[in-house]
């Protein structure tokens, strides 16, 4: 399957020189893991990190920036038995016009 490379994105996030900078310069993934696979990873485990940081924060000031995924049903593929499912990773921010500030926002 196709996928994006961190040389794209880059590119395309020209308009954020800082980050366009950042994204430039980091290292190749490993072998055999996709971007979509580092963001996937990089979500749940943004999720999982606020879920237990927000057990000892009092309502009105818990993170609520990286809700779990949306999952979809489990298919299996009746060729190879691979079972799969489609999730959908999101963060939510306060961000201003610009997008130059974005902020995790409280409940």
């Amino acid at each position: 399957m196709n996928d994006i490379t961190f040389a794209e994105l880059a590119t395309a996030l020209a308009g954020y020189p800082e980050m366009a900078t950042w994204w430039s310069a980091v290292s190749a993934l490993p072998v055999n893991v996709t971007v979509a696979e580092f963001f996937a990873k990089t979500m749940h485990g943004a999720n999982r990190a606020a879920t237990a940081k927000n057990a000892s924060l009092a309502a009105g000031s818990r993170i609520s920036a990286y809700p779990a995924p949306a999952n979809g049903a489990v298919t299996i593929d009746p060729t190879t038995g691979f079972g799969s499912y489609l999730a959908t990773f999101s963060v939510q921010a306060r961000v201003s016009t610009d997008l130059n500030i974005a902020v995790a926002p409280n409940a």
